[in-house]
């Protein structure tokens, strides 16, 4: 694996949405200390986190005010960079496929 691969960035590409507009402060929350970028666009916005970029369902739902359903997060995801893994409490977009 090269240095740049793993070092490169993850994370999703969201609708503008309310839910999107959730999960982008949910991930500012849940990926302290990792270096985020966002790009804006007109109907979307694409999210980089370097390395690793996590999303925790509860966290997205404190900040929406109600329960945040993995589904509910797909439905505005319209595509992603990374390998992702989901599990029932989180997703975790990764630089590479080894990665635990």
């Amino acid at each position: 694996m090269s240095n740049s691969q793993a070092n490169r960035f993850v994370g999703p590409v969201l609708k503008n949405s309310e839910v999107g507009d959730a999960v982008l402060e949910a991930i500012y929350e849940d990926n302290k200390g990792r270096k985020i970028e966002v790009e804006e666009h007109a109907s979307y916005v694409r999210i980089k986190v370097e390395k690793e970029c996590v999303i925790r369902f509860d966290t997205v739902s404190d900040m929406l005010g109600r329960d945040v359903t993995r589904s509910d997060i797909e439905a505005n995801m319209p595509s992603l960079e990374g390998f992702i893994r989901v599990d029932s409490e989180q997703m975790r977009f990764l630089a590479t496929a080894d990665s635990k």
